[in-house]
Parts: structure tokens; sequence; C-alpha cells
């Protein structure tokens, strides 16, 4: 953990693609923009017009490109896939797509062949049993992610596959995130972020969330990864046009500079050992 990035580099192979139009490996996505939540007119009208072809379903553009029809697919903090729970229609289209969540409301996710209520810290799962394990917006709730990786390792089998996106933890509302207490995380998406409940959301500790992290501790758990740096449209700053439009500004020019300012990761990561 506490190896220098370039000690690391040298240890692994490690390809960062940096892209400030949502392309992801080079390739253009077909889709129109997407808005998720609440959203004024005239905020509306500037995120078409800055953003006309974001596309929100990047990871799940690379997870359906990944997956093959033998595949034994695993996805950690499924969820119920019920109201703004991000749900992936994978069955049939794999062997067997299991998810697995501390919450027993996982045990009612009709997008699932089989549901398990359990931690990433310690999966109930067997060694060597799955092809493909992915996660979306969990990471930055793992409380030891240095643990949840080993673990994630374990249940892969050789070759495997392990596909997640988080956001940056460089990211302004990832920097607010994390000196910002839990009741105003819940008051704030609940009335100005994507409109999820205080139900779904939870305490971020964002440990698993920038370059160095991530690739020295899939290192250390026999991975070999990719990680791609993705800009957004500023949706925590939708409350207002002048809030959006300082965000598109942020966007078009730091962001664009410096990678690591940007909202997402996405990160490739092949299990080696």
């Amino acid at each position: 953990m506490n190896q220098t990035l370039s000690n690391v580099e040298n240890k692994m192979p490690v390809k960062t693609i940096t892209s400030g139009n949502l392309r992801l490996l080079d390739k253009p996505f077909p889709h129109e923009t997407t808005i998720d939540g609440s959203i004024s007119h005239g905020v509306q009208k500037l995120w078409h017009r800055f953003y006309p072809h974001f596309n929100s379903e990047a990871f799940g553009d690379l997870l359906r490109q990944k997956i093959r029809a033998t595949d034994h697919v695993l996805e950690i903090g499924a969820g119920s896939g019920k109201g703004n729970q991000k749900h992936f229609e994978l069955r049939g289209k794999v062997a067997r797509y299991m998810g697995i969540d501390p919450d027993a409301r996982v045990l009612e996710n009709q997008y699932l062949d089989d549901a398990r209520v359990g931690k990433a810290e310690s999966l109930p799962l067997a060694n060597e049993s799955f092809d493909l394990v992915f996660h979306t917006f969990v990471a930055e709730h793992f409380q030891s992610p240095q643990t949840c990786n080993r673990e994630i390792a374990r249940v892969l089998k050789p070759g495997g596959l392990l596909l997640f996106q988080t956001p940056s933890r460089y990211y302004y509302a990832s920097l607010v995130a994390q000196i910002t207490p839990q009741w105003f995380h819940e008051f704030y998406v609940s009335h100005f972020g994507s409109g999820r409940v205080s139900e779904e959301i939870f305490p971020t500790y964002y440990r698993l969330n920038e370059k160095r992290s991530i690739t020295e501790q899939l290192h250390d758990c026999g991975f070999e990864c990719q990680i791609q740096h993705l800009s957004t449209p500023p949706g925590y700053l939708r409350f207002s046009k002048l809030s959006f439009l300082v965000g598109v500004l942020f966007e078009r020019t730091l962001e664009r500079s410096f990678p690591a300012l940007r909202a997402r990761l996405i990160v490739e990561a092949r299990k080696i050992t």
C-alpha cells in the first residue's frame, strides 16, 4: 500500500486511458444523452446543448462487450433492482448471474438468477467459481478495499475479469462528500441529485478511488489493470443554470487538463495469478 506509483508500474502493466468526451477504448458510443433525476427546464436545455451525446451507459456497454454466454457472473452490491437502483439485464445472456448485497432486499432482485446476502469483505462463495465480477459505484463504500479485492480475486477463475466504475476521489462532488456528514449527503442527493431516497445513500470512504490506490491494491491481489478517467455533465450542480454553467466551465478547462479531476473511473482488471 505504501509503494510509490512508479514502483508499481514497473511490476505490472497499467494502461491509463484519459478522455474528456466519454470515449471508451477509443470507440464512440451511439447513445443520446440521458438525464437521471429531476431537472429544471432551463438546466435541461443547457444539458442538451453542452452534452447532446453523453452516454450514461458507458459501463454497461463495456460489461456487455465482455460477457460470454458461458460465463458465471457475480455482481457485488446488486441491491434490490428497484426504484433508482441500477440494474443490468444479464439473465439469459450468461450461464449464471449472481448478485450479493448486505441488504436482504437483494433477494427481491428480479434481474438475478441467484441472490445472496453478504459483504464483499467475506464472500460466501467457492474459490475460482466466477469468470467475471463487477460492481458499479460500490468501491467508494468499501471500508476495507484490500480485503474486498482479495476476496474478489479468490472467487475469480485464473484469467477472470474484474470490472468496476467509481467516482474519482478528486472530483469536486467527492471532495465535498469527504468533509461533510452523512445527513448532508442524504439531504443533498435526495433534493438536488438523482432523486435517490435516504435508504439508497450509504457511507463513503474513498479508499479505492484514485489511480495509485487502485493500481497498488489490484497488483497486490494478482491483477493487471486498465484505468479510464471519464468526464460527465455536472449533475451535482443541476440546481440552477448558473451553477451548471460553472460546472461546464470546470469540465471544459481543469478536467481536460488534469484527468484525476474527472468524475468517474472505469477499471478493467484481469486476474493473472
